[in-house]
């Protein structure tokens, strides 16, 4: 078998581990409770005098008593996976969007009072995929910088340093807050870029830093926070070219928070800005 067959067939295999895994947690808990009380009355059959009945009893107590307890810690929660979705139909979709965050000033065209502004803009996602058994409730989606572009200087940076905390983004129906259902996919805006009509960033916003220009270049995408859509794009969410190292989680009430590490690719145009594997 020639080497890409044999990793593209490790590749389904392994994919069908992570897919399955609320099942797979399933079936070991339900084998280990069941040798144990397979083994349980075996030796209580075959060997009473060191199995005797007050044993036998007491490994079935344990195992009535434990084993619930193990089904709600190991199979009945949600099992996030974070993914970067390999089409760019869905990992960066750009939608015509109607009274958005921001509005390049070459494209604003003469308003009347009964037009709604509206501007093409570059979504970038992620994927969160449930393969547990049961629903993760109130999911949010945040995002951290652990690595900011090399061109910007210590203590001058954009988004700002408030950024080295986590942030809530929204998801795709610009909700806060989710419930993603066993099997289900959800998927996450990490950032957002206005677009001219030939795909590149066309808007330009400047910033400063102690009163200088700074040296990072325009703000050219913002992340895409729930403040962004509701107050517009705001300096200090603003990106810079360049390529920047985030952490992203996924936090639930019912569930662990799941965490990955990616590298934010940022670009004039719109066709290189991506988010890959760290």
């Amino acid at each position: 078998m020639a080497a890409p067959q044999q990793r593209g067939l490790r590749r389904r295999i392994a994919d069908w581990f992570i897919n399955n895994a609320g099942w797979i947690r399933f079936t070991i808990w339900l084998a280990f409770v069941l040798i144990v009380i397979w083994l349980d009355i075996y030796l209580y059959i075959h060997y009473p005098k060191i199995v005797g009945p007050e044993v036998f009893t007491g490994v079935l107590i344990a195992v009535v008593t434990i084993a619930p307890f193990l089904y709600r810690r190991i199979v009945d929660v949600p099992i996030l996976r974070i993914e970067i979705p390999e089409e760019n139909v869905v990992r960066k979709p750009e939608f015509i969007t109607y009274s958005p965050p921001c509005l390049c000033p070459a494209q604003q065209p003469q308003q009347t009072q009964q037009q709604v502004p509206a501007q093409l803009i570059g979504y970038l996602r992620l994927r969160v995929r449930n393969t547990g058994l049961t629903a993760a409730e109130k999911c949010v989606f945040q995002v951290r910088i652990a690595r900011w572009p090399s061109n910007c200087p210590a203590n001058c940076h954009a988004p700002s340093d408030e950024y080295v905390d986590w942030h809530d983004v929204t998801w795709a129906d610009r909700k806060q807050n989710i419930l993603i259902r066993p099997n289900d996919v959800r998927y996450a805006n990490i950032a957002i870029m206005p677009l001219n009509a030939n795909k590149q960033a066309c808007l330009h916003a400047p910033w400063q830093c102690d009163n200088q220009v700074n040296p990072c270049g325009p703000l050219i995408a913002w992340v895409a926070k729930r403040e962004t859509f509701m107050q517009g794009c705001r300096s200090q969410d603003g990106l810079v070219a360049g390529e920047y190292v985030i952490d992203v989680q996924v936090t639930c009430r019912n569930g662990q928070e799941t965490v990955r590490g990616l590298r934010l690719r940022v670009y004039q145009d719109w066709g290189f800005t991506d988010i890959v594997r760290c």
